[in-house]
């Protein structure tokens, strides 16, 4: 355009060609000096009318998204401690739950230990008992065992004691007889009752003096001795033998008394011994089947007191690991409410930069309503001197640095990402502009 306007397609000389050089330069001047503040003042026109319409301006902008997310960062922050009091009530009930189930599993395990200890005490003390029945079953079955014995052996001395005294009286009843009759068969009765074992030797000397003086003839054979030989001295014989035979009965009699009496006392002895064997047998089992039952007990409650074990082990270790997350909960909680609390406070601070009196003076730049022909008078003048400015010199950019200090004070990416918004320029694209 500017060839055609100045020079031909036929290149120039040298001379000529500067000169057209210095000519486009200085209309370029011109055409820029008289175009560029008409677009600047059109495209300033056009925004100003947009914020007039819109009724906000870039600052209000900036405090409406400032108060904007200062609200959700109370709701955060609340709802943050409505879940931590949650979370803490959850934290206190496993605790209150876990502390009592550890404090009985605590007292059962006790417990357990006292009745095992009890039960193999119980059992030991039965054992000791069954012991001593044992020994007094066996002394029992000892003593009925030699009673028995000496009974068998009583009763055998007493069966031949009985016989003799029945075979004494026999026979001397019969020489009595005999010697009453004065019958042939005297001098044998005689010899029979002399052979008797129980005959006392006295006797026996009187029979024999008889039986010789019978004879006549103390050293032969005996005879049958005459009716008057004999007359005088049968009578004591008899006597004699009638008095032996009633001292054999009355002996006989004792020995029968005394082997009713030896009996009754066998059978009264056997029958206490069976009684307590008996009895002895009947405790000795029942103390048995205690014992058993005590060892199973002891047994049984060292099992239970295992299982209690663990699972208070298990209790002890969840109580652990829940009192560890809810401590490092509680610390995390902390440091976020005062995170949060700063990040508050740090908007709240950044909102009175904003609305300070120092952005009072510059309200008919930042505020609607200023009259448009002062802006249009201004308006290029303050933008080309925008364009050179930094940003923190805007009340918008000191609210942002203050923003993104109090976030890297805090390590808060919250307050970084509002000092980011804070910190856009509303009028980036028309300062491009100026400087392209």
């Amino acid at each position: 355009f500017w060839l055609k306007l100045f020079g031909s397609s036929t290149p120039p000389s040298s001379a000529c060609h500067q000169r057209s050089t210095k000519a486009v330069a200085m209309l370029f001047a011109v055409a820029l000096a008289v175009v560029l503040p008409q677009a600047v003042f059109a495209s300033a026109r056009g925004l100003a009318e947009a914020r007039a319409d819109a009724g906000v301006t870039p600052v209000q902008k900036v405090l409406q998204m400032l108060d904007s997310m200062l609200a959700k960062g109370k709701r955060a922050k609340h709802e943050e401690e409505e879940e931590f009091a949650k979370f803490h009530e959850w934290c206190d009930g496993v605790r209150a739950e876990k502390t009592r189930s550890i404090e009985e599993a605590s007292e059962q395990i006790a417990q357990l230990s006292a009745d095992a200890a009890n039960a193999e005490s119980d059992a030991e003390v039965l054992a000791r008992e069954i012991a001593e029945l044992e020994a007094a079953i066996a002394r029992a079955e000892e003593e009925a065992a030699t009673a028995t014995a000496l009974r068998k052996k009583e009763n055998a001395d007493y069966e031949a004691q009985h016989a003799d005294f029945s075979e004494s009286i026999d026979a001397i009843a019969r020489a009595v007889q005999v010697l009453k009759a004065r019958t042939a068969d005297i001098p044998q009765s005689l010899v029979q009752v002399r052979s008797l074992p129980l005959l006392p030797q006295h006797a026996k000397a009187a029979i024999t003096a008889y039986l010789e003086m019978g004879s006549g003839n103390t050293g032969g054979d005996l005879g049958v001795p005459e009716a008057n030989a004999y007359e005088f001295q049968s009578g004591g014989v008899i006597a004699m033998l009638e008095k032996l035979a009633l001292k054999f009965k009355d002996q006989r009699l004792a020995l029968q008394k005394a082997e009713m009496s030896a009996k009754a006392n066998y059978e009264m002895l056997m029958q206490q011994l069976e009684d307590n064997l008996k009895a002895d047998k009947a405790t000795a089992t029942q103390k048995t089947a205690a014992k058993a039952g005590r060892l199973e007990d002891a047994a049984s409650a060292k099992a239970e007191k295992e299982i209690t074990e663990k699972a208070k082990a298990e209790d002890e270790k969840t109580l652990s690991n829940t009192l560890s997350e809810c401590h490092a909960r509680s610390e995390e909680y902390e440091r976020n409410q005062v995170l949060r609390s700063e990040e508050v406070k740090a908007i709240e601070k950044a909102m009175d930069i904003l609305s300070s009196a120092a952005v009072a003076g510059h309200a008919e730049t930042y505020l609607p309503g200023a009259s448009l022909s002062q802006a249009h008078a201004t308006m290029f003048t303050q933008l080309l001197a925008a364009t050179g400015r930094e940003g923190s010199e805007r009340p918008q950019g000191r609210a942002a640095a203050y923003l993104q200090a109090r976030a890297k004070q805090l390590g808060s990416r919250y307050l970084a990402v509002m000092a980011s918004h804070a910190a856009e320029d509303p009028f980036a694209k028309v300062k491009k502009m100026i400087k392209d």
